[in-house]
């Protein structure tokens, strides 16, 4: 059942289903609540299977630029094998490819015996892993009083900031320009606020922030410092700066956030500020063209 929009029903019905596949399998999903309780209207990113009026299977759609989208979901355990989540990706790639996109990700958990299992019978090539991690109790952590350097602010960002995030993510993220447009466009909503670090009015770092006020999380992402201004102290007192107005302004004491397993110096960053590892997250790629 593809839908447009997710009803307050059809999310406590998904939560439910997570709930009963978490603890049957062990395993943390990525299901990225703050977009799916924001769907835009017209426009299908989520799939949902019904048996006898009860949900067994669900694939989200979450598209961050305009040539890829990534995918997460799960069927119930005691409808596995029987091709409910083979169906649910055929007809989310389909979706995508009418959308005119290029490709998509997979998200796993690693320790998805399922998930796993799913992808290797579907001959997905691997691309990269992630640590998911935690900053469970913010005001417990006592962060250093990393300053920014001199002549270098820390303010909150918004739509007129567009043509400066585009060029962080492009120099930050090895992105084409366009892909950087697009990415810093879809990270301009209600539900998510970038904060820039300036110097002489131009940007020289950014960080974004969704909220999850439901689950009280903040989650970082987006985080980027131009090439020349690395190794000045910068990004971690942005990091600092931010999860400290964060707790001040909202109250917030969790924050989550993902890191690459091969960025050895940005783990070690988070870690310093307190971060943990709760899961390690695969992706596997599906070229649509």
């Amino acid at each position: 059942m593809p839908r447009q929009g997710l009803s307050r029903h059809e999310l406590d019905a998904i939560r439910g289903l997570a709930e009963i596949c978490e603890r049957h399998d062990g395993i943390k999903l990525k299901l990225n609540w703050s977009m799916l309780e924001s769907r835009p209207a017209g426009e299908t990113n989520d799939l949902l299977v019904y048996e006898r009026g009860r949900l067994v299977g669900f694939c989200g759609i979450y598209a961050f630029l305009s040539t890829e989208a990534e995918l997460s979901g799960m069927v119930h355990p005691d409808y596995r094998r029987r091709g409910v989540f083979t169906q649910l990706a055929a007809k989310a790639a389909q979706l995508c490819r009418e959308r005119g996109m290029q490709r998509l990700i997979y998200i796993c958990p690693r320790n998805s015996e399922a998930g796993q299992s799913f992808l290797q019978r579907q001959n997905l090539p691997y691309r990269d892993s992630e640590y998911a991690m935690e900053l469970s109790n913010a005001s417990a952590v006592p962060l250093s009083a990393a300053s920014l350097p001199s002549g270098v602010t820390l303010r909150q960002g918004g739509k007129d900031d567009l043509n400066q995030l585009a060029e962080l993510n492009r120099v930050g993220f090895g992105m084409s320009q366009e892909e950087a447009t697009s990415l810093a466009a879809a990270t301009l909503t209600p539900l998510e606020i970038p904060y820039l670090a300036e110097r002489d009015g131009q940007a020289v770092g950014k960080l974004n922030v969704l909220f999850n006020d439901s689950a009280g999380l903040a989650f970082v992402f987006g985080f980027a410092v131009k090439p020349e201004e690395r190794g000045r102290g910068i990004g971690r007192a942005m990091l600092s700066g931010v999860i400290e107005r964060i707790r001040k302004e909202r109250g917030l004491a969790r924050f989550g956030l993902e890191v690459a397993a091969t960025n050895e110096r940005a783990l070690g960053l988070y870690e310093s500020c307190g971060f943990r590892t709760v899961s390690v997250i695969d992706y596997y790629t599906q070229q649509l063209n």
